[in-house]
């Protein structure tokens, strides 16, 4: 069984979707229930947010768990995951694993995720691959709560000026944006409609990374 392991239920479901869309069967498991909960324990409770998700991945190995896919950008960002998982001798499969791979192929990239936190963790872990690239990072919690909310895709990206947003990247000298929070493949489509840098989703770049 894959253990799918987010931020809150929104993007735990997505990430079950996600894969069940593709044949593979899933349970998952969140760790808050809002997005400002988790990001709170992201910035201020880091050690409280790592018991939690220890206690997610233990539960998760109980019942079944054969590999955990953490289908949230901000937690991998937040928690060293790979010790937690070293613990309970479970594979891993994680955004950042994503990230690392885009530090070879290119020289500029621009990011959104929730906060950031995880702008931090991302341009850590493309760094680790190419110290040269250069990132721009926003955070923006606003996004996730649109999405949790369920507002139009076509709504969210007016209402917060994404595509001007994606056009400052492009004159800051990126060559593709990263959607770095796992909320964001809810507006994918209609973001690659309207952005003019090519849109980098993890998900399905994660997904091919399953045993």
């Amino acid at each position: 069984m894959i253990a799918v392991i987010a931020g809150t239920p929104t993007d735990t479901q997505m990430g079950v979707d996600l894969l069940k869309k593709y044949g593979r069967t899933s349970r998952g498991y969140f760790v808050s229930k809002t997005p400002m909960e988790q990001s709170l324990l992201q910035v201020v409770y880091p050690e409280k947010l790592e018991n939690l998700v220890r206690q997610v991945m233990t539960e998760a190995k109980t019942q079944g768990a054969e590999v955990l896919y953490v289908y949230c950008n901000s937690l991998a960002a937040a928690v060293d995951l790979k010790k937690l998982a070293e613990e309970l001798s479970l594979p891993l499969i994680t955004p950042l694993m994503v990230y690392e791979k885009m530090g070879a192929r290119y020289q500029a990239l621009g990011v959104i995720a929730a906060n950031n936190q995880s702008t931090h963790g991302i341009e850590r872990a493309i760094q680790t691959e190419n110290p040269a690239v250069h990132v721009i990072g926003t955070g923006m919690l606003k996004l996730v709560n649109a999405v949790e909310e369920r507002l139009k895709p076509e709504e969210i990206l007016s209402r917060y000026q994404v595509e001007a947003l994606l056009g400052f990247y492009q004159n800051a000298g990126c060559e593709a944006v990263i959607l770095g929070c796992t909320h964001f493949s809810y507006f994918y489509d209609a973001l690659c409609k309207c952005s003019p840098l090519p849109v980098i989703d993890p998900g399905y770049e994660m997904m091919r990374m399953l045993p």
